[in-house]
């Protein structure tokens, strides 16, 4: 019985001592031991009374010679005795108590040293029969002084007590894990800002937590604040040397402390700042926005439950601030960089003027006045900067813990920069994940300084700090691949290219781990921008390093190319791959890999749950769901390998599937760099390099510039350039040196790299009179976002496409749009191909213009056609649209249709005829093919004809009209696709030399209306 009353909780426990009145002794002894554990967890003197008069009467009724007589006695002498030191112990908690009180109503220094005084005149007191409970009490006061001050003696003082406590306290200390718990904190806070990676104080500050877990039963309200601390110091881990494991355990920890709602409001806000904190840590390891928008969120319910005059209120809004600032710089809203500093000025206002922590209040202060500045130019908060961070700086005390983040936020901000990046160094320890930060810091100032001054000593001080920010192996991905990207850039500088390509190889390995397949594909998006360019500079750099020609060292060159480019396309396309043959021979794994295929392709819809802790659970267990999955899909990667079959399952591909993708049709990659600009001729049978010393980087960026500008200007000179440095060159090596015959099916796949996929290269030529040197002279083109693109896509395609009996033609006119003008010829083209469609043996589908509808029907079509207007966004690709009748309200998007998946019907054409589908205008981004003409790609179409640009809407109608007559002769066959395009496009462009002239000698012709068979691309399989 005695047992299960230790089970019951403290409620439980309560009613059974008022409730339970049985006869006897034994009855009588179990009601003094209830009432006496209800003591010994809340240290309530009324229950220990209680136990003691229940003990009175207990021994009234018993004879003097009973042989119970003494134990009865014996226990009730205890309990008087553990009475009066109760008393004790609660005269000196009110001593302490009453100078803590006034500590906090005062906030005087003076009051909180008065107070560690009166708690250590108590612990040393050598008849204190509670020492434990008053060593506890100088531990808290000296932990409160280590906040205030910054400096290290306290905190190490702190600790002695702690350890003091361990030493004089029972057992069974009713406290017990209360005590454990602080003490657990304070050796935390010494790991998170000692030197090195101290494994002692963080592995003692681990068992102290989890000890206190242990020990505190399941309905306690402290369990939370433990599991809450203990979440903290996993995240302080990570920082320091751990990885993301870690922090999803840190993260997995503080959601157990936010389920539970029993806590006050200003307990759970502690809950809610240590998560937004660690969610913003971990949106910064892997650029995912959802959880830095709930790191705001959290951040904003914290400060809002948070009184005014609470010590915590500067922390919270610390937290606040930082979380905006994170949201700032990675989506650039000006709104959120205010909202940082009014945080960073409300956090000042709560801290007293003399309290030596307000330095690095101070020094956030000034960095977000500097940011602020370098984005709005406004002087005053230039100048308030620099008065700040000289304040900061003055009051800094000489052994202050934390100087070594001021410093870094000195360092950011213009003001003595070099000098602060630095100090920053040197206040860093090392085997802390923020040195490497400070690396790229001080490495970029160097560098910045090298440009002004021209010092070999500046740029050799910056390699040798990229060099160790990239041999930082603890250090987040994105970050060491910055450091090598700079380190090899200044290497080139110096022409060693061996050690510059071996560096730029082993960054490439990285790129996968910038973008996991759990991720959004929008975060995938912001974590690749930052990297662009890499594979094509690393190709470049490789092939200065060899400085020879041969198959070998093309092909290497090629593999750089598609590692590094369509990353977030290639985890898509392996994802939605056709397993039939997997499925055939090892149909249990198949069947695994298609489960969790399915649950990292689904895509991440938003919460509509109203309960913010609903909302809460729901979003973490859906983040940690596609995390466990993606952990598990690589695991199934790696079984699958190991069958004998299936070694190349989804890897990139082989010399010898490089070269089979181009048979019978040669592909050309084009790659563009600063360093160097070749092309990669893939044939049947080999593997060429190509020099190609006109083009430039610099030059192409001008041209697709003068594109965005003014998309119909005279786009001659720029046709006339891709001729001479790019497309001529490539022709006349492969053999395509004339004319195309009519029945030639001769065509070449154009994979251009960088900004040069934003130009026609199919329409390059010299337009001179009688001039046959075009590409639409002398071969067919079709385009592709890497070769692996087009592997993926062939398994699954035939020759020709046998329509079914219900085989249909999704149509879309959009003749008036909503807000925007009118396209007279767009319901003209579409009933010009719904009357096409009985020769194409397909049945004409037309459903309202509305996004719904329109999936609906996406999902079981032949052929996908819609003339009307398309939009790109110039800032967010995966927001470029094509509009519908609602879509000012529910757009349908490019990450609709690439998170739209129809690979088991695939469909045959999509026709996207609209200005831009295939327009990408962030140089970031555009190895990635995030356009409408990509994600149909995604989506399952075999092929997908677009535009690059603007279009004229009646000459939309004559290459829709040549296009399916093609089509309708020769059947839905893949060339027939492309000569159908290119039959169309080479119509409008020799009308337009037969109307006008050729273009160097026609006088009076408008080259703007000359150019619009320019436009239109087909990429397919």
């Amino acid at each position: 019985m005695v047992s299960l009353l230790g089970q019951l909780n403290n409620n439980e426990l309560c009613s059974f001592s008022i409730e339970y009145d049985e006869p006897g002794d034994a009855a009588i002894e179990l009601k003094i031991y209830a009432f006496f554990l209800i003591f010994t967890r809340t240290l309530s003197p009324e229950h220990l009374n209680e136990a003691i008069q229940c003990a009175n009467r207990w021994n009234e009724s018993l004879g003097i010679d009973n042989p119970d007589r003494l134990r009865r006695c014996q226990i009730v002498d205890e309990m008087i005795t553990l009475r009066t030191h109760f008393r004790d112990f609660q005269e000196q908690y009110r001593a302490l108590f009453s100078r803590n009180d006034r500590f906090k109503q005062t906030k005087s220094i003076d009051d909180l040293d008065r107070a560690v005084e009166v708690a250590e005149t108590y612990s040393n007191a050598p008849d204190n029969s509670n020492r434990a409970d008053c060593f506890f009490m100088l531990s808290i006061l000296l932990g409160k002084r280590f906040k205030i001050t910054g400096l290290p003696h306290d905190l190490n003082r702190a600790i002695k007590a702690g350890d003091n406590v361990i030493e004089n306290m029972r057992q069974d200390h009713p406290q017990r894990h209360v005590y454990l718990n602080d003490i657990g904190c304070r050796l935390a806070e010494r790991f998170q800002l000692s030197a090195g990676l101290q494994l002692e104080d963080f592995n003692r500050a681990v068992d102290m937590l989890n000890t206190a877990i242990d020990a505190t039963p399941d309905d306690d309200p402290h369990r939370a604040t433990y599991f809450n601390n203990l979440g903290g110091l996993f995240g302080t881990w990570c920082s320091r040397g751990g990885t993301i494991d870690d922090l999803n355990r840190a993260i997995d920890m503080a959601n157990v402390a936010i389920d539970d709602t029993s806590r006050s409001p200003t307990v759970r806000a502690s809950y809610f700042s240590n998560l937004s904190a660690l969610l913003r840590r971990r949106s910064h390891m892997t650029g995912s926005t959802e959880d830095l928008d709930r790191a705001v969120e959290l951040a904003e319910m914290a400060v809002a439950v948070t009184p005014e005059c609470h010590p915590n209120k500067a922390i919270v809004l610390s937290i606040l601030g930082n979380a905006f600032e994170r949201r700032f710089r990675r989506a650039g809203s000006i709104g959120d960089l205010d909202s940082s500093v009014d945080a960073a000025i409300r956090a000042l206002d709560a801290i007293p003027e003399k309290y030596p922590t307000r330095t690095d209040f101070l020094s956030c202060f000034g960095l977000r006045l500097a940011m602020r500045f370098e984005r709005s130019g406004a002087i005053d908060d230039s100048d308030l900067s620099i008065a700040v961070l000289d304040t900061a700086v003055a009051s800094m005390p000489e052994d202050y813990v934390a100087k070594a983040g001021c410093f870094q936020n000195f360092a950011h901000s213009l003001h003595r920069a070099l000098e602060f990046a630095e100090m920053a160094i040197d206040a860093t320890p090392q085997g802390d994940r923020n040195r490497e930060s400070q690396f790229g810091i001080r490495g970029s100032l160097l560098e910045m300084r090298y440009q002004r001054t021209g010092s070999p000593e500046d740029l050799d001080a910056a390699l040798s700090l990229y060099k160790e920010g990239w041999n930082s192996h603890i250090a987040p991905p994105f970050r060491r691949i910055y450091q090598a990207d700079r380190a090899a850039a200044i290497l080139a500088s110096q022409s060693n290219w061996k050690e510059s390509s071996q560096l730029l190889k082993e960054a490439l390995d990285l790129l996968p781990a910038l973008s996991p397949r759990s991720l959004k594909h929008t975060d995938k998006q912001h974590m690749l921008e930052r990297s662009a360019g890499l594979a094509s500079v690393a190709a470049a750099t490789y092939l200065n390093a060899e400085g020879v020609e041969s198959e070998e060292i093309a092909y290497n060159a090629l593999r750089f190319l598609e590692l590094g480019r369509g990353i977030i396309a290639g985890l898509l396309m392996d994802m939605r791959v056709d397993v039939s043959d997997l499925k055939r021979k090892y149909p249990l794994l198949a069947d695994e890999f298609e489960s969790l295929r399915d649950q990292l392709d689904s895509p991440i819809d938003e919460d509509t749950y109203r309960s913010f802790d609903e909302v809460s659970s729901s979003w973490e267990s859906r983040v940690k769901r596609r995390r466990e999955a993606e952990d598990k899909f690589n695991q199934v990667l790696k079984t699958i390998r190991t069958k004998p079959e299936f070694c190349n399952f989804l890897l990139p591909p082989t010399r010898d599937e490089l070269m089979a993708a181009a048979d019978p049709d040669p592909i050309v990659v084009i790659n563009l760099s600063s360093y160097r600009c070749d092309a990669l001729l893939v044939q049947h049978n080999q593997i060429r390099m190509l020099k190609l010393p006109r083009l430039t980087l610099a030059e192409a960026r001008k041209w697709a510039r003068d594109l965005r500008l003014a998309h119909q200007a005279d786009i001659t000179p720029m046709l006339e350039y891709l001729w001479n440095a790019v497309c001529r060159p490539c022709l006349d090596t492969l053999g395509f040196r004339t004319e195309r015959d009519s029945s030639d099916n001769r065509r070449v796949w154009w994979i251009p790299t960088g900004v040069l996929s934003q130009l026609p290269l199919h329409a390059a030529g010299l337009y001179s009179p009688g001039s046959k040197d075009t590409v639409l002279d002398r071969v067919m083109s079709s385009y592709a976002s890497s070769i692996k693109a087009l592997i993926r896509g062939r398994p699954q395609c035939s020759k020709s496409l046998a329509p079914s009996p219900t085989a249909r033609a999704l149509l879309i006119a959009m003749e008036t749009t909503p807000g925007k003008g009118a396209l007279e010829f767009a319901e003209r083209e579409v009933a010009m191909l719904s009357q096409l469609c009985p020769d194409l043996k397909l049945q004409p589908i037309r459903p309202a213009p509305r996004k719904a509808d329109v999936l609906e029907h996406l999902d079981n079509c032949n052929i996908f056609h819609f003339a009307g207007h398309g939009m790109s966004d110039p800032q967010e690709p995966s927001r470029s649209t094509l509009l519908l009748d609602d879509w000012q309200t529910n757009s349908l998007t490019v990450g609709d249709l690439r998170d739209y998946k129809v690979q088991e019907n695939r469909p045959f054409l999509g026709y996207l005829s609209a200005c831009s589908t295939g327009s990408n205008q962030i140089e970031g981004l555009v190895d990635e093919a995030v356009h409408l003409i990509g994600a149909l790609q995604l989506a399952g179409f075999r092929h997908v004809v677009g535009t690059l640009w603007e279009v004229s809407d009646s000459h939309c109608v004559e290459v829709t009209k040549v296009l399916y007559e093609t089509l309708r002769s020769e059947g839905l066959t893949d060339i027939a696709v492309c000569r159908g395009l290119h039959l169309a496009v080479k119509k409008l462009r020799d009308e337009a030399v037969e109307r006008e002239g050729w273009w160097r000698d026609a006088e009076g012709v408008d080259r703007e209306r000359s150019c619009y068979w320019v436009p239109y691309v087909h990429f397919g399989v």
